[in-house]
């Protein structure tokens, strides 16, 4: 029987007790083994895995870069599919050895969209439907679509009951550049809404129907659309949730995003949390990922803010997938 002996990190503090691999459980102890540090695998609440393929990304504003008809789609709408398909899956390989184990990914391109990360192991996909017709016959998580200003509002509204009669989870970004999408976001009761970070005094709305959030903090960095406020208020959100945006522009790596916020948000379990409330919000079993202690756990006097703010991939012994 494998097992690790060591301490395990949560957001709600360290417990001492052996992982075991075969049963994939944590069994606490009074005897104090530390040998491993040990977290759950990360869970990453919005990628854009099909852009991969596009790196590196040119330095312009976000409308011109991501928006309809800008730098992104055109770029795609020209790119083979089995070219994106790769990227795609060498992006979550990689996230993958750096302990992040489910993505929820945003997929463009309506139904044949799908097929960039068909099957790929972990990848959670929101199509985003073009027709009402398309979203009865899409199987997929669920659905998403980009800011309300770039689409045809019925067909979000309708796409939207779809889901819900479906039960299928429906996403919807707002608030990324201004408050001018988030009423509109707010009306549909998404399950979940990514960004809000420049529309900090209308997240207690969100908070107040029990709407999770996903900030995509590095992102925001690209875009010269950080705030520091609205993070910091997040941060006491037992539903807020990390994601990493437009892999041409970041990785897909909670890892990575973790470290990137422990610079901007002063509370880093809240980080920790974040990384972590995916599985509870979308009943999902997560995994395991086994730290060594031969380098940036070696003299920690505290193992969460290590891990929060400068483990790496050298660091890791083993990543159990669920």
């Amino acid at each position: 029987m494998e097992v690790y002996s060591g301490i395990l990190v949560t957001h709600e503090g360290t417990f001492h007790g052996d992982l075991i691999v075969n049963e994939m459980v944590f069994e606490e102890s009074r005897v104090e083994k530390d040998e491993y540090v040990i977290t759950r695998t990360f869970f990453n609440a919005h990628t854009h895995l099909g852009d991969a393929a596009l790196r590196e990304a040119p330095r312009i504003e976000l409308e011109r870069l991501v928006g309809p008809g800008g730098y992104k789609h055109r770029m795609l709408a020209t790119a083979d599919l089995a070219i994106l398909r790769e990227h795609a899956i060498a992006e979550v390989e990689k996230s993958r050895d750096e302990g992040t184990s489910h993505f929820l990914d945003f997929r463009e391109g309506g139904k044949a969209g799908l097929d960039v990360v068909r099957g790929v192991d972990g990848v959670l996909t929101l199509a985003r439907p073009e027709s009402v017709e398309e979203a009865e016959e899409i199987d997929s998580f669920g659905f998403a679509y980009s800011s309300v200003r770039d689409h045809d509002l019925k067909l979000i509204e309708d796409v939207r009951e779809v889901a819900r009669r479906r039960k299928k989870v429906f996403g919807i970004h707002a608030g990324e550049r201004d408050c001018g999408d988030v009423d509109s976001a707010l009306s549909l009761q998404p399950d979940l809404v990514v960004h809000m970070n420049m529309c900090p005094e209308m997240i207690r709305e969100f908070i107040e129907e029990r709407i999770p959030i996903v900030s995509c903090i590095r992102s925001n960095a690209f875009f010269g659309l950080l705030n520091k406020k609205s993070y910091e208020f997040l941060s006491e959100y037992d539903l807020w949730m990390l994601g990493t945006d437009n892999a041409m522009i970041s990785t897909a790596s909670i890892l990575d995003e973790m470290h990137f916020a422990a610079y901007l948000v002063g509370n880093e379990g809240a980080v920790l949390r974040a990384a972590f409330a995916g599985y509870e919000i979308f009943n999902i079993s997560h995994g395991y990922t086994v730290f060594n202690r031969n380098y940036s756990f070696r003299r920690t006097s505290d193992p969460l803010l290590t891990l929060v703010r400068r483990a790496g991939v050298r660091d890791i012994e083993k990543v159990l997938l669920p």
